[in-house]
């Protein structure tokens, strides 16, 4: 079966142009004196400009006149220039599958002229899917191959599998650490992310935002901290439409100065803090502002480091922009192990509370397992998008089928190895099945025991973060990660414990975990495991 790509292919953007306009005038607009970088956005079909599409440097916002015109004195040392594409219209891709919604500016030109066409649809999107990837970071070129053998042919077969089944359309977001700080990954790892061939023929165009490791160490400054990921990926600070839901991509991890190298690390982070600067705090809210009928949609802000459980430079106000919205969903990364959490403090026009999906790494510990730091296996996640909301979220690990959303451990059993590190559960999980479900929360999921004759119990959540020990000696024991590092002594409250009838839960047969998970609509969604983790099977 081969499945065609349907999004609207246009080289390099459209028509590029960069000349002065003839006679100071474009399409009827006159060209002000001081305005340096103008452009008009068309319609495919009618060939006429597309009035009020906002246009930005990634610094200001203006919107297109009655003709389709935009201009404006461009920022100085703005690099690109960008629309936000309106629900109304497809989603430009380039001949290779790639977004097409942006240019790069020639500061040498007095006047910077850059066209671009965009197609009508039949009607805006209400349903599509979304493939939701976070930390690739590739530092290697063994890393960025596993990525191409690996990630990439699995995200290609899923999304294929999407649009086969729905006929959906599917959109790819990347949520920042694409590299690991080795600046010759740039490279190849843009041939890859910015758009991953489907099955079966077509691509899925992906939308990035940058990460920490993103920003380059070599530098002193934020400006040319972000100068790779710009080259390579296009702006960092973009919004467009689609349906009912206002996409608003961010760049939140602010530079603060380069690290000196250290003996035995071959590539350094920068120094950096979560955040955003007061100048990306003005063009978000001339962003929001230009959304019209806010109490009738859904925001999504798509950015690297969490907003959960910290007072970071402007997360409240960008998080009480938000609730101008119907509701809101942060899709975040950074962590490389995922959570849910509500901002009970920050409640939307629904009601609702703002809604923070942390995900887990498509590289999981960087490239040194098949696992995340807290035992999730590596991977991405899927979104169903139909009106103004999420009607579903499913978490998809690289290798692994949809059903595998769960593990079952046996409270007794200990990890260790000769001259190693040994670790075991803690004394109250003796004699306890532990299932750890990733990406459950308490609200949307429950996990339930049911025993060999049939009967159903409940499983109790742990009232305690938890780490899992296996995980943690394979990384110790078996990968050779270094026992000072915090990043693998994560502790998570995605498990549930329920006691073997005989105190010893290898002797248990014929149990099953079952796990469901209930979307906001209503959707449910079951998923089961009967057998227990075999030592490090699978990591």
């Amino acid at each position: 079966m081969r499945i065609f790509n349907n999004f609207f292919r246009l080289a390099a953007i459209s028509a590029i142009v960069t000349l002065t306009a003839c006679g100071n005038t474009i399409q009827g607009t006159k060209i002000q004196k001081e305005s340096t970088l103008v452009g008009v956005i068309k319609d495919a079909q009618t060939g006429k400009g597309i009035p009020g599409i906002a246009v930005t440097d990634g610094t200001q916002i203006v919107q297109t006149d009655r003709h389709g015109v935009y201009q404006m004195r461009a920022t100085e040392r703005a690099r690109t220039v960008c629309y936000t594409t309106p629900a109304t219209y497809e989603m430009a891709v380039h001949e290779d599958g790639s977004p097409a919604f942006f240019a790069y500016i020639d500061t040498t030109k007095a006047l910077d002229r850059h066209d671009f066409t965009l197609r009508k649809l039949p009607a805006p999107e209400e349903d599509f899917t979304l493939v939701v990837m976070a930390d690739p970071q590739c530092m290697f070129n063994s890393d960025v191959e596993r990525f191409r053998t690996e990630t990439v042919p699995d995200v290609g077969k899923v999304a294929a599998n999407a649009i086969a089944g729905t006929g959906k359309r599917v959109y790819g977001i990347g949520l920042g650490d694409i590299v690991y700080d080795n600046l010759t990954i740039w490279e190849p790892m843009s041939k890859l992310f910015r758009a991953i061939p489907l099955e079966g023929g077509g691509t899925l165009p992906v939308y990035n935002i940058p990460g920490n490791h993103d920003h380059c160490n070599k530098v002193d400054n934020e400006y040319d901290a972000v100068a790779n990921y710009i080259h390579y990926f296009g702006p960092t600070d973009y919004s467009f439409d689609r349906g009912k839901l206002h996409f608003i991509c961010m760049d939140n991890i602010i530079f603060l100065h380069k690290q000196p190298e250290r003996p035995g690390k071959a590539y350094m982070n920068c120094a950096y803090e979560a955040g955003f600067t007061p100048q990306q705090l003005a063009w978000l809210r001339r962003d929001i502002s230009l959304v019209q009928d806010k109490g009738e949609k859904m925001v999504v802000l798509c950015t690297h480091a969490p907003f959960r459980g910290a007072d970071k430079k402007g997360f409240k106000e960008v998080l009480g922009l938000l609730t101008q919205f119907k509701d809101a969903e942060l899709l975040i990364g950074h962590t490389h192990h995922p959570e849910i959490y509500r901002h009970n403090d920050f409640r939307c026009q629904s009601g609702r509370p703002i809604k923070e999906h942390i995900h887990g790494a498509v590289c999981g510990a960087w490239w040194h397992a098949n696992i995340c730091v807290d035992g999730t296996p590596s991977g991405y996640a899927v979104y169903q998008v139909s009106g103004d909301h999420f009607t579903d979220y499913t978490a998809r690990f690289t290798g692994l089928d949809e059903g595998v959303q769960l593990r079952v451990y046996n409270g007794n059993q200990s990890y260790s190895k000769e001259g190693g590190y040994t670790f075991a559960w803690e004394p109250e999980h003796r004699g306890k099945f532990i299932a750890t479900v990733w990406y459950a929360d308490p609200i949307e999921w429950t996990v339930e025991f049911i025993d060999k004759d049939g009967h159903v119990w409940p499983m109790e959540r742990v009232r305690r973060r938890q780490r899992d020990w296996a995980a943690y000696s394979y990384f110790l024991n078996e990968a050779g990660r270094d026992p000072k590092n915090t990043s693998y002594q994560v502790n998570k409250l995605h498990y549930w414990t329920f006691p073997a009838p005989g105190g010893d839960p290898a002797a248990e047969t014929g149990w099953t975990v079952r796990a469901t998970q209930t979307s906001p609509t209503g959707q449910k969604k079951v998923y089961t495991c009967s057998r227990l983790q075999i030592g490090y099977e699978g990591f």
